[in-house]
């Protein structure tokens, strides 16, 4: 696993129909407000512990620039924290995680850095918890 603890790069971005649609189909879910959180435990082997992405839906923001600065905005925040998470995940074991923004109104950064700081401790714990 290289070491890029502040670094969020392509192969740490989930992508992909069938990755996403197993997260959807198999993954677990907690609401943490702003966001809605979709996550699994995965064997698939791959160089970075956790693969992350996010959306805005297009029914509460109609204008992409909202969309793109929240989703920046959260980006900025996980890439962050994220080592609140890898550092809980072990050797051989991989994490798939969507955020979905679920409020209507554009919240400021400090707001959703503190709820993907809970949302990461949250899966943190229930990780180490199902081993």
């Amino acid at each position: 696993m290289p070491d890029d603890s502040h670094t969020l790069c392509k192969e740490e971005r989930l992508c992909g129909k069938r990755s996403i649609t197993e997260l959807f189909a198999s993954g677990k879910s907690y609401f943490q407000a702003p966001y809605k959180l979709v996550w699994t435990a995965v064997n698939d082997p791959y160089p970075y512990p956790s693969r992350f992405a996010v959306t805005v839906p297009k029914r509460l923001f109609k204008h992409a620039v909202n969309r793109n600065l929240l989703k920046r905005r959260t980006r900025e925040a996980f890439r962050l924290n994220k080592p609140l998470l890898n550092t809980a995940v072990k050797e051989g074991q991989y994490i798939r995680l969507m955020l979905i923004y679920t409020s209507d109104k554009i919240l400021p950064y400090s707001e959703l850095d503190a709820a993907v700081k809970k949302i990461l401790q949250h899966i943190a714990r229930r990780h180490a918890s199902s081993d």
